[in-house]
């Protein structure tokens, strides 16, 4: 039982640190996107069962030319500002990234080495936000 309490307790810790720090919480965070004709991503899901300000994505990719030629993923916001960049190496098969809670954005594959866009794909988060 004091085990029990002592999960509760620190669970109630970071739920208080992640409000204090980020505004907001999001409980069930969701990642809903079109993939079925997407020749970059497989699947897309979301990596913890919380998020704060981000919500972190594992990507799986495909085994597509186009995917292997991906060295960058952008997640863009609706706003069209940049909320990360993220590095991917040749031969990998699943990138972690943040996408902004509750919103839409876009992920941008492209290739850096020559400046190629291969693909754009909406995104949108979901969950139980918790002011």
């Amino acid at each position: 039982m004091e085990r029990s309490l002592g999960r509760r307790l620190a669970m109630a810790l970071v739920v208080v640190c992640a409000v204090s720090l980020g505004g907001c919480l999001t409980v069930g965070p969701t990642v809903t996107a079109d993939v079925d004709n997407s020749t970059v991503f497989e699947r897309l899901s979301p990596t913890e069962s919380w998020a704060a300000s981000g919500v972190r994505v594992e990507a799986t990719l495909r085994s597509t030319p186009e995917a292997s030629n991906v060295t960058t993923i952008t997640v863009v916001r609706e706003d069209g500002r940049t909320f990360q960049s993220t590095t991917v190496d040749p031969g990998q098969s699943t990138v972690v990234f943040a996408v902004p809670a509750g919103q839409n954005v876009t992920l941008v594959a492209s290739n850096s080495v020559n400046s190629t866009l291969i693909e754009n794909l909406t995104v949108r988060t979901g969950g139980t936000r918790i002011p």
